[in-house]
């Protein structure tokens, strides 16, 4: 991350996180302060994949249920409004 460190100021930041019970939500919350740190925008919308193995078929495909897409639709809705936000900052 620190390498496009420039190229990623200013811009929002989606979290997609997977694990066992709590869905890696842990390990998202510690990757939102490296964000801020990079003076990226986390978004508060996440997507949360608890129990991963169970999501998965037997050709390796990821299968969502609707929370997921829910929650999908409403994080790049939010990122596409904080892009527009952000880039005057960028400029």
């Amino acid at each position: 991350m620190n390498y496009v460190y420039k190229e990623w100021n200013y811009k929002p930041a989606g979290i997609v996180s997977y694990g066992g019970v709590s869905g890696g939500v842990r390990s998202a919350l510690v990757e939102k302060i490296t964000l801020t740190t990079l003076k990226m925008m986390p978004m508060v919308q996440s997507v949360s994949v608890k129990n991963i193995a169970t999501r998965i078929d037997a050709n390796n495909n990821f299968l969502p249920n609707e929370h997921h897409l829910h929650g999908a639709e409403s994080l790049l809705n939010e990122l596409y409004k904080w892009a527009q936000a952000l880039k005057t900052m960028r400029q």
